[in-house]
């Protein structure tokens, strides 16, 4: 009865520490579609859906999962495309780079941060870059591959007991011209030198929006009102509402609006992206009599006016005083 119970016992015990060496942990992140940017020539970010360089759908993130399974980390990355083979991975504190050469690659990455390390992968056309505390190597083709539109990337952690603390994923596409973004006369098209569109996930928090419109105007003129959101922060799509303080509104961006009566107006803005959170802005417009109050002259006319009569007036007395003499 006695080895019974012991046998009993020592089968608990095993199976308690065959179910510790394969505890799994794991983590997902979802990204929502249309959230590609880009720099556009003002140096604005920019929401894109086409571009002639690369279809957009292979940098748009939709998931991306880590798991930790016995002695193997596996993370994935998805696209709402296909995964893009396109390019090399470049070094650029290389001794051999040449700084005359044209980048022209796609990128995808993990940042994985776990209780022990700090772990950046870098996929480009075939080739995974590994960099942790330890060092940095490219894995060996085994440790990665492609299907479609997923990444998978495998690689044993640094610290057999470490455990999860964030993950962010990328999706890139690069292409620089060095010659043209370098040359020193100045004379290159620096637009079509830097072309750079990119994807990341989890997407950082809604950030604050800036709103830009006259502080003056008239009655009955069309005032153009601007606002600026950072389109790499929060959840697309985005909703838009100004309201202009006069029981008037838009749902647009940058909307145009004109007010009926004069008086002094503040206006809002606000943008609420796809999980509910909202970011605003407000700012102040006074409105006056069309045409600054009527058939009035204005005070600077009226200056002007009171200057010019006086200097008439001293032109003549100087005039007459030399026809006197």
């Amino acid at each position: 009865m006695k080895l019974k119970n012991l046998w009993i016992i020592t089968m608990m015990v095993s199976s308690l520490l065959l179910i510790a060496a394969f505890s799994v942990e794991a983590e997902t992140i979802t990204d929502g579609t249309g959230d590609v940017s880009s720099i556009n020539p003002d140096g604005d970010t920019v929401l894109i859906t086409y571009s002639p360089e690369i279809d957009v759908d292979d940098l748009d993130l939709i998931e991306a999962t880590y798991t930790l399974e016995g002695t193997q980390v596996t993370l994935t990355l998805q696209v709402n495309g296909l995964i893009k083979n396109q390019g090399e991975l470049i070094d650029i504190q290389s001794d051999d780079f040449d700084m005359n050469s044209t980048l022209n690659y796609v990128e995808y990455g993990f940042n994985l941060i776990t209780s022990s390390d700090d772990y950046i992968l870098r996929y480009v056309n075939g080739t995974c870059n590994f960099t942790s505390n330890v060092g940095s190597q490219n894995l060996p083709s085994s440790d990665f591959f492609v299907n479609g539109n997923t990444l998978t990337v495998m690689f044993p952690p640094t610290s057999a007991d470490e455990t999860y603390q964030s993950l962010a994923v990328t999706a890139s596409f690069t292409k620089i011209n060095l010659s043209v973004l370098y040359d020193p006369s100045g004379e290159g098209d620096i637009d079509k030198a830097f072309i750079w569109i990119t994807d990341s996930a989890p997407n950082p928090p809604l950030a604050d929006v800036y709103v830009e419109a006259s502080n003056i105007g008239s009655v009955g003129e069309t005032i153009q009102f601007n606002a600026t959101i950072d389109t790499t922060t929060g959840q697309p799509p985005y909703t838009y509402h100004w309201d202009f303080d006069d029981q008037s509104t838009s749902e647009e961006l940058n909307p145009t609006h004109v007010y009926t009566k004069a008086g002094k107006y503040n206006y809002s803005f606000t943008v609420t992206d796809n999980a509910d959170a909202t970011a605003s802005q407000t700012g102040i417009i006074t409105i006056t009599q069309e045409g600054g109050g009527g058939s009035s002259l204005s005070t600077q006319m009226i200056l002007f006016l009171a200057i010019l009569l006086i200097v008439i007036v001293i032109g003549v007395v100087v005039i007459v005083w030399i026809i006197r003499r």
